[in-house]
């Protein structure tokens, strides 16, 4: 037969189990950003965890390690951007996205160098759709990552279960 103590912490659970399935930030999700540079272009996509894009968003590029944007913009309806900018060759560019309720992304920017003989153009958005595809299969949430979580949640329930039978035996 149960405790007083133990039904009492039942209780306490079942009145707050609604609550943290209703809490906004169990609803989260992250914002996600890759970039690339080819000597003239910044461009990249943001996206979030969902891989919805993150459509007008802010987007500034700025030299890694300072804190004055190169550049600014947004990205386009499908998280896009392309920003003109020529800095020096050994230049480390940072590429920061801030999206919506306050979801933040950095990266520095793959510098990327054109092959000769081949059309610059088709070979940056080439190489853009191929480094999108590698992101967003890093990024995804896969099945295998949430039954991780859960078995952590319930190999912590076990000890806490295990430290308080172990208690209640010592007790007796």
């Amino acid at each position: 037969m149960p405790s007083n103590r133990m039904k009492k912490t039942l209780r306490i659970l079942t009145a707050l189990f609604p609550l943290l399935l209703s809490a906004p930030h169990a609803l989260a999700h992250a914002l996600y950003v890759f970039a690339q540079y080819d000597g003239q272009t910044v461009t990249g996509k943001s996206y979030y965890s969902d891989m919805t894009p993150a459509a007008e968003t802010y987007v500034e590029v700025l030299r890694h390690g300072e804190n004055q944007p190169l550049i600014t913009g947004k990205t386009d309806n499908r998280g896009y951007f392309h920003f003109p900018l020529v800095v020096e060759p050994k230049v480390a560019l940072k590429v920061v996205v801030e999206g919506e309720e306050g979801h933040r992304a950095a990266v520095v920017a793959d510098r990327i160098t054109a092959t000769p003989n081949t059309p610059t153009q088709a070979s940056d958005e080439s190489l853009l759709l191929l480094r999108e595809d590698i992101a967003q299969l890093r990024d995804k949430i896969y099945l295998h990552d949430i039954l991780g979580g859960i078995g952590y949640i319930v190999g912590i329930a076990g000890i806490a279960a295990w430290l308080s039978a172990r208690k209640l035996r010592k007790g007796r």
